[in-house]
């Protein structure tokens, strides 16, 4: 059986195949070098300039805008004059009209500050006001006689650091005051 087997075109030996396999490995090794070389020889190619100043100046205009995006929100943050575009500003030569002025400071952070603050000044007046008319009704001692049409408010100007603008005015109210007045001593005299 065993001369058979070796007669067979299929069975080949160890040493057959050894100088095939040696041979097929080196001729993988070389094609392996030739790519590796090639790729060197790419990287060592020297660049184009055209596309190294293309890239270099796409580089430095995304950079200015993003300081420039940057620079104006510190500026909105501090509230600089440069909101308004420089060539606005050469135009005027002169003083901003008060209007102007208030867009600019709405704009800055600063100038919203500044807007809250007012608001809350505001607020702060307007309480005391009530305060001091709770302090009178109590040392009067009678709640039922208060009304709204001995509150007047204070001669000047209106309130212009108030966003809320009252549909109804002033002598609105006094005629309003005078009707809760008598249906409140109504009210307490059907007690």
């Amino acid at each position: 059986d065993s001369g058979e087997d070796r007669n067979s075109p299929c069975d080949l030996t160890f040493e057959d195949i050894m100088p095939a396999v040696k041979t097929l490995i080196r001729a993988v090794r070389i094609l392996k070098f030739l790519v590796a070389k090639r790729k060197f020889k790419e990287t060592l190619r020297p660049y184009d300039v055209k596309d190294v100043i293309e890239q270099y100046s796409a580089g430095h205009l995304d950079m200015l805008g993003r300081i420039k995006s940057l620079q104006t929100r510190v500026d909105q943050i501090v509230g600089r004059d440069r909101a308004l575009p420089a060539d606005k500003k050469v135009r005027e030569k002169g003083e901003k009209p008060p209007l102007e002025a208030e867009l600019v400071d709405e704009l800055s952070m600063m100038g919203r500050v500044v807007k809250v603050e007012r608001q809350v000044q505001s607020i702060e007046h307007k309480l005391d006001l009530l305060l001091g008319l709770y302090s009178q009704c109590l040392r009067k001692g009678s709640t039922n006689s208060f009304s709204l049409a001995a509150v007047r408010a204070p001669p000047g100007e209106p309130d212009i650091t108030s966003d809320y603008h009252s549909p109804v005015e002033h002598e609105d109210i006094s005629a309003s005051a005078q009707t809760l007045n008598i249906s409140r001593s109504a009210s307490a005299n059907m007690d």
